[in-house]
């Protein structure tokens, strides 16, 4: 029954953290660990790991996962003691980015484990408890949703003072799907009424006038933000006085936000991202005094990029929101 509850409340918790986060993934992993224990002097005995895990990536660099591991017999040649082990762990990972798709990691969380041993001549013994949990590697983006993990794992303490502890090394693969698909529009769910239509943007800044009549020829702005940041800068804010001023002043005028991401992270979330962003451009478009009705948006993920995403400056470049005024006519 302990059993049972632990899981429980290690995926209740897991399932709370998620909140707001759709980005889960899960996946298997296996190696192989060499037991150390300073009272057996003989060479550590080594056995096969393998294990499932489930969890959600809150950013492109953190997550947080919980699984199941099973431990392949230890056999201690020179004393004849087998060890059975099996363990719930949970960790929380953090992915420092060496390319967009290269990163190393490292996890740090608890394990809840239950080991058996097995002597001649004598009853098994049973015990159960935590120990903390490492895991240091690299992992390496095959695709957008696929992921390949090559690590080293240490659990500190595993066993009790009626059955001897030993640490557990192991080099660990493990292989990750992140389930989410590319979503091409969603609406404002706080601003209701913004629609979300595709329109073609321009660079052309200037106008142009007829007898009587006017035409606003397109106008784009760019405004950047920072890593896995929603953000507008104070700088983009101020650009978008001047889109609120043009929009307030003809009804009939329109504006197109479109939000892009750089390179880092999966496709899906970074679609997620980019139209996070566009939403945040309408919002203050809104508050600066726009009708709902004149704003269009839609995220484009890490598409069409303006700059390298190999270099640090050319990832901030692509991190954006273009906002574009299509042409329109008015009197004078």
């Amino acid at each position: 029954m302990k059993k049972i509850i632990l899981l429980t409340t290690l995926c209740s918790a897991h399932a709370f953290a998620a909140t707001g986060s759709p980005q889960f993934f899960i996946g298997a992993k296996g190696g192989y660990q060499w037991a150390q224990d300073d009272n057996y002097h003989h060479s550590g005995p080594g056995g096969a790991i393998w294990g499932i895990y489930s969890g959600v990536q809150f950013s492109p660099s953190w997550g947080w996962d919980v699984g199941y591991q099973y431990h392949d017999e230890l056999k201690a040649d020179a004393t004849s003691v087998n060890v059975k082990t099996w363990l719930i762990e949970s960790a929380l990972r953090y992915d420092w980015y060496l390319q967009d798709n290269l990163s190393l990691y490292g996890r740090l969380g608890v394990a809840y484990w239950d080991m058996e041993k097995a002597q001649p001549s004598l009853d098994n013994l049973d015990s159960t408890g935590f120990s903390p949990l490492g895991e240091v590697g690299a992992r390496y983006n095959l695709t957008p949703s696929l992921s390949l993990s090559a690590g080293y794992q240490y659990i500190d303490g595993i066993g009790k003072s009626n059955t001897g502890k030993y640490d557990s090394h192991a080099a660990m693969i493990s292989l990750a799907y992140t389930f989410g698909r590319k979503v091409q529009s969603a609406p404002i769910e706080t601003t209701p009424g913004v629609e979300n239509t595709p329109e073609p943007r321009k660079a052309v800044i200037d106008s142009k006038s007829q007898p009587k009549v006017w035409t606003f020829s397109e106008k784009t702005i760019e405004g950047g933000f920072g890593f896995d940041s929603v953000t507008l800068s104070d700088n983009f804010v101020q650009s978008l006085g001047e889109v609120a001023s043009v929009l307030k002043a003809h009804p009939q005028a329109r504006a197109v936000l479109v939000g892009y991401a750089d390179s880092t992270g999966t496709e899906s979330y970074n679609q997620t991202l980019s139209e996070r962003r566009a939403q945040a451009v309408a919002l203050q478009l809104v508050d600066l005094g726009v009708n709902q009705e004149q704003l269009k948006w839609r995220g484009e993920g890490d598409s069409n990029p303006i700059a390298d995403n190999a270099t640090e400056e050319g990832r901030a470049q692509n991190r954006r929101v273009e906002v574009t005024i299509p042409n329109f006519q008015f009197e004078e």
